[in-house]
């Protein structure tokens, strides 16, 4: 009996040990993302300071931006080459507020009409032209440059906002995100279905979302129907609300689970961030307050433009609007007392 009471004791002190010891690294982990992260913004300081309206403000340097991308590949995101890098079909800036707790996320509509910078199958530079935000993904040499493409002409849309990671995944990572956190319920917003007229989703229905189902509700779309993408883009921002919701309490019950995903994801999915800052922004996030108000898209409109290819439909920005947003969002006014020092 005694000799049975000391390995119980000593399998007690292992599980206490190993248990300590993924502790200890996950705070490790997260100490480490969290330095890296906010060192970038102390040595980005362009756009920190701005005038607006006859008065002084100043960035918040505690907003973590991390660019969020779609694409519409399947397959190893690594093995993309030049011109077939496919389309950037969803675009999300999520903002992190470390001061406040909250979080924010923006929806850039994929048709919004922007400067973008085209490149040669050599990755070099050859001009700047106006066109849709979604075909400037493609015109990486690979996923690296793709992204860094990306992340600059959304910076320069938002004003030089600084944008401190991005991570992109293709159409074979919804499943995987989405059957992780044990699906996602919505009711259709609208009928989805495709050009040829096959239905998946009927308005009004509600689908508990399960494996491709999940790819099919947030990607499908009858291309010959104007507006289209923004109706897709609805659907996504309704995902994306629900998705969080119930990453949120699967994360509260397995805090490892950010990191099993970073893992999992790997094939389909290209990001500069590290393992270290997935482990901090996944904890972060637990405390952040978030509600589908804060769930947004830029201000401007979507317009039939029949000078554009033939006639498409292209989103214009409300320059002034979108202006005032980031103003409110991201910046606070400089106070007298702040000027005097």
């Amino acid at each position: 009996m005694v000799r049975v009471k000391k390995i119980i004791i000593g399998i007690l002190a292992v599980l206490v040990l190993l248990n300590l010891a993924v502790v200890g690294g996950l705070w490790y982990l997260r100490s480490k993302g969290s330095e890296s992260i906010r060192s970038e913004n102390q040595t980005n300081r362009e756009g920190y300071y701005v005038n607006y309206q006859g008065k002084e403000y100043k960035y918040n340097d505690d907003m973590i931006n991390i660019l969020l991308l779609g694409i519409d590949k399947k397959g190893n995101i690594e093995d993309e080459v030049q011109g077939i890098q496919g389309l950037a079909d969803t675009i999300i800036l999520v903002s992190l507020d470390t001061t406040n707790n909250n979080l924010y996320m923006t929806a850039i509509p994929r048709d919004t009409m922007v400067e973008i910078r085209q490149t040669d199958v050599e990755g070099n530079f050859v001009q700047t032209t106006q066109d849709k935000l979604t075909l400037q993904y493609g015109y990486g040499k690979d996923a690296r440059e793709s992204n860094e493409l990306m992340a600059k002409t959304v910076s320069n849309l938002m004003r030089n906002l600084p944008i401190q990671r991005y991570c992109t995944i293709n159409l074979d990572a919804i499943p995987i995100l989405n059957d992780t956190i044990g699906g996602v319920d919505v009711t259709a917003l609208e009928t989805v279905q495709t050009s040829s007229g096959t239905v998946y989703f009927t308005e009004g229905e509600l689908v508990h979302l399960m494996g491709d189902d999940a790819r099919k509700y947030i990607q499908i779309r009858d291309v010959n129907q104007i507006g289209s993408a923004m109706g897709r883009l609805n659907r996504q921002k309704q995902y994306i609300n629900a998705f969080y919701s119930q990453a949120v309490q699967a994360v509260k019950k397995d805090l490892g689970l950010p990191l099993g995903l970073y893992n999992a994801l790997q094939p389909y999915m290209y990001t500069n961030l590290t393992l270290e800052d997935v482990t901090y922004l996944g904890t972060e996030m637990l405390n952040m307050h978030f509600n589908p108000e804060q769930l947004t898209q830029i201000p401007g409109e979507a317009v039939f433009d029949e000078n554009y290819h033939g006639g498409r439909t292209v989103f214009r920005v409300d320059e002034d609007g979108l202006q005032k947003w980031i103003m409110d969002t991201y910046y606070t006014e400089v106070t007298p007392e702040e000027e005097e020092q």
